[in-house]
């Protein structure tokens, strides 16, 4: 399996970019096989994905995987005109070719009336030379249609979000194109006296400028086509609807819209006097910084015993600070805190206290009648930002928040409550942040637990949407053997398109009872898989591993793989199941019942994490295996003499028995070299191959 054409892409850590995938459609493996080999060759990072029938060819449209779909003419049971249309539905912009074995112009014809990008042929060297060029060129246009059509989708979120700005700003916005006023916004219209922006719109810019000041707006408007006006400012009076003079400061600007030219002129509003005189009466000002947090911290937890309500020392951390400095630049990014700041502080109460804690934190003294309602606070504060833009200087930015509280009580240590608190919170801001947690020994829920539940929900969801994959990681035969083995291991895809290893959720499931419909879901997966590969050329061997939760439930998990199993009885050795051995040891009577059950059912068993349980070789004497999976540490400690001679004994019994050893975790040749002197049947680690993403007929993503 680890060479067939069936893998899309390698881990990046191993090759340090991911191949594009062709789909291909195809009645043999070979074809597949063939055509990978043919442009890997000639040095092209493509991988060919192997399917046969139209269920997998939309799982991978679906998933947006292909880049590029090569359709065979002699699939059973697949139509070319099916496929187009497919691939029109799910992914228009996907090239689609046709693979045949005798190209003749009236064929080629007869594909581009169809819909399809091309004809090729993969009959001889000469074919394959065109079949090469002809799939650089529809990988390449299909790369830039992609780019174009994201770019697309990126500006018209731009432009309405830009729309938006102007419509709800206070400042004044006109554009202007030949002359004529092309849109203003409502605050222009009101400026002027104007109910209704509308009625503005097509009249000339002149009508609106007071006639001593119109020679002056002609010549700045002059330089300004010619770029020589140097961002000067345009100074003059407009009439109102009134008749009214009406002075202006303007920042007069030009850009290409749609082709045409078109000048945008904005009049800051001023932020009145009176505003500011209401807010600093309402709302307590901020004390900046650290010091005065401290200070209002440790005067907060010593009252805090003398009343009934809920306190909370509370921190903002402004996430992906780093990137928001790179987008905005170092001014404008400080700006934007700033209005953060000043966002919160009208969302205070009267007896909180608001600090700037950092550059990038704001730190808060919250008091609440219950907790409750400092948790609705935090979280209030996570869903409202993402409907915030502050203006800046120069950009309109919008920022995600993590917010952590730690509840006193009166007896907490300012300092140790902050660096707890400060700890906690950068944690989770790096995690990705945009979201809130109770912390400290207080609270509601511990940061672990806040975090097990979000990955359990996060797995939950993702079992709910398919939205688990596979991979592989090679089980390595030093005696020559054919079949291909590999330790299958589930990997989980979030909602933004990011994997996420088992050792990343696993705890979070096993808390969350969740591990056990993982095993399920994987056993299933891999069964479609084998019978996906019925006509692959080389036979592979599965090793599924299954949970303590699993072997607590035997039979129920036997009873579902019977049903399973019904349709397409296994063939020997496509799925080998592995329990670890502590785990076996301490459910033995379950462990004999899921282990015979299975091995009925045509299974195999591999015992895992081998050799470092109390009863070992007994062990090998009372559960039904196929093979043994040595501890790590065998593999650590191999010079260790009492751990090799533990090692050598368990491995004479094992073949007394006809089960085979594989000793994993293998990062030396050395060692390898000694293992194969030792009658070792297989190894795997990363010194044999890292594990890949291979997704296989079934598994296309």
């Amino acid at each position: 399996m680890a060479a067939t054409a069936e893998h899309l892409k390698f881990d990046t850590a191993r090759t340090g970019a991911t191949s594009q995938v062709i789909l291909l459609i195809a009645p043999s493996e070979s074809t597949a096989k063939g055509i990978e080999s043919y442009l890997r060759n000639a040095g092209h990072p493509i991988r060919c994905a192997w399917v046969t029938d139209m269920e997998d060819v939309e799982n991978a449209l679906r998933a947006g995987t292909p880049d590029l779909l090569i359709c065979a003419e002699t699939v059973a049971g697949v139509a070319l005109k099916d496929v187009l249309e497919l691939g029109r539905r799910l992914m228009p912009d996907l090239p689609v070719v046709v693979l045949t074995s005798h190209a003749t112009p009236e064929d080629t014809v007869a594909a581009l009336a169809a819909g399809a990008s091309d004809l090729v042929s993969d009959e001889d060297l000469r074919h394959l030379r065109h079949l090469e060029l002809v799939v650089l060129r529809e990988l390449g246009k299909h790369r830039h249609l992609r780019e174009l059509r994201s770019t697309r989708q990126r500006l018209a979120a731009f432009e309405s979000r830009h729309q938006q700005l102007v419509a709800g700003t206070k400042d004044a916005v006109a554009h202007i194109q030949e002359g004529i006023l092309a849109e203003v916004n409502p605050a222009f219209a009101q400026l002027l006296g104007y109910d209704n922006p509308a009625d503005l719109s097509a009249l000339p810019l002149m009508d609106l400028i007071a006639e001593d000041f119109q020679p002056k707006v002609k010549e700045h408007l002059k330089l300004l086509r010619r770029g020589k006006n140097d961002n000067k400012p345009l100074e003059c009076c407009l009439i109102a609807r009134d008749g009214r003079r009406v002075a202006i400061n303007a920042r007069v600007s030009e850009s290409i819209v749609d082709g045409e030219h078109q000048i945008e002129m904005l009049i800051r509003a001023e932020s009145p006097a009176a505003d500011t005189a209401v807010t600093t009466t309402t709302v307590a000002a901020p004390a900046h910084g650290r010091l005065a947090y401290f200070d209002a911290l440790a005067a907060a937890i010593a009252a805090a015993g003398q009343h009934k309500d809920k306190r909370a020392a509370v921190l903002v951390a402004v996430d992906d600070f780093a990137g928001t400095e790179e987008r905005l630049g170092l001014h404008d990014a400080v700006q934007a805190v700033d209005q953060c700041l000043e966002w919160l502080q009208a969302r205070i109460g009267p007896h909180d206290q608001l600090f700037r804690f950092s550059t990038n934190e704001i730190a808060c003294i919250l008091v609440r009648p219950t907790m409750p309602e400092i948790v609705e606070f935090g979280e209030a504060i996570i869903r409202d930002i993402g409907k915030q833009i502050f203006n800046t200087a120069g950009h309109e930015a919008q920022l995600s928040l993590t917010v952590a509280a730690y509840p006193f009580t009166g007896s907490e240590q300012a300092a140790v409550l902050t660096a707890e608190l400060v700890r906690d919170a950068r944690k989770l801001s790096a995690k990705g942040g945009n979201q809130f947690a109770n912390v400290g020994p207080s609270a509601k829920s511990s940061l672990d637990e806040v975090e097990d539940a979000r990955k359990a929900a996060l797995v939950k969801k993702a079992l709910m949407d398919n939205r688990l994959k596979l991979a592989y990681q090679s089980i390595a035969s030093l005696e020559g053997d054919t079949r291909q083995h590999f330790d299958v291991l589930v990997r989980i895809v979030d909602e933004n398109g990011a994997e996420l290893h088992a050792s990343e959720f696993i705890r979070a499931a096993e808390k969350h009872n969740l591990v056990g419909a993982i095993d399920r879901w994987v056993t299933a997966r891999a069964l479609k898989v084998q019978s996906k590969r019925e006509g692959a050329q080389d036979a592979s061997s599965l090793f599924i591993k299954l949970s303590e939760d699993t072997l607590k439930d035997a039979e129920s998990f036997v009873a579902w793989f019977a049903e399973q199993v019904k349709g397409r009885p296994l063939k020997p050795g496509e799925l080998v199941f592995e329990l670890r051995e502590l785990v076996v040891q301490n459910h033995i009577r379950k462990a004999r019942m899921l282990t015979k059950s299975l091995t009925e059912l045509g299974a195999q068993i591999a015992v895992e994490h081998f050799g470092i349980g109390s009863n070992s070789a007994q062990m090998l004497e009372h559960i039904p295996m196929q093979f043994i999976k040595f501890h790590q540490s065998f593999t650590a400690n191999f010079n260790d003499k009492e751990l090799h001679k533990k090692m050598v004994t368990l491995m004479e019994i094992a073949k007394g028995k006809r089960i085979r050893i594989i000793v994993s975790h293998v990062e030396d040749a050395n060692v390898m070299a000694r293992l194969w002197q030792m009658g070792v049947n297989f190894i795997q680690g990363y010194h044999v191959q890292e594990p890949e993403v291979v997704l296989l007929s079934a598994d296309v993503r």
